[in-house]
């Protein structure tokens, strides 16, 4: 059985559309335990998570290399939006988009980073996709903080390596292109 864990990357651009892609990690249950334990190992110092967007380029290459070399699949739903948009639409659009595909492969559970107050839209997204048969009504859902789950920190680091290569950096989307299923967001 397999749990997708699931975090956001975003970039605003000024003079193009900005870009939000909403990355979900397909790791399996069993291996949960030297999963956490291998992410745990590249928090650097003191730093209670690892985070790509505030990670210096050498760092980026090594938690790149060792997160390719969990050899996980992902599912990254992505949407581009205009700089009058609001991220929260886009989030909304790749819910909509995500979920489905998560329950059309079984997966066991659902973990999302926890975003505090914002959770209760994603929990209102997920009410209406299982009131629809659109989403799994026996597949657990939860939101944790990043610090409190090291296996949420591959689904930033493949949301973060989707968004940079979707903004022109291909240094590390040749180590995951051939396990990411891209979505695009729709709204419907």
């Amino acid at each position: 059985m397999f749990s997708a864990y699931v975090d956001e990357s975003c970039r605003v651009r000024k003079d193009d559309d900005c870009v939000y892609t909403l990355a979900a990690v397909l790791l399996p249950t069993e291996d949960l335990d030297r999963i956490r334990s291998v992410m745990d190992a590249l928090r650097h110092g003191k730093a209670p998570t690892v985070h790509w967007r505030t990670e210096r380029t050498p760092r980026r290459s090594l938690i790149a290399h060792t997160v390719a070399s969990l050899d996980c699949a992902s599912v990254v739903a992505i949407s581009l939006y205009g700089n009058a948009s609001r991220s929260e639409r886009s989030r909304r659009h790749c819910l909509l988009r995500l979920l489905p595909e998560l329950s059309a492969r079984r997966i066991e559970g659902v973990v999302f980073e926890s975003r505090h107050e914002q959770d209760a839209s994603d929990r209102a997204i997920l009410t209406v996709l299982r009131r629809q048969g659109r989403f799994s009504a026996e597949m657990a859902v939860r939101w944790e903080r990043a610090s409190s789950d090291a296996a949420l920190w591959a689904a930033d680091v493949v949301a973060g390596v989707v968004t940079g290569w979707l903004d022109g950096d291909q240094r590390w989307w040749p180590l995951f292109e051939n396990r990411v299923t891209l979505l695009e967001g729709t709204e419907e």
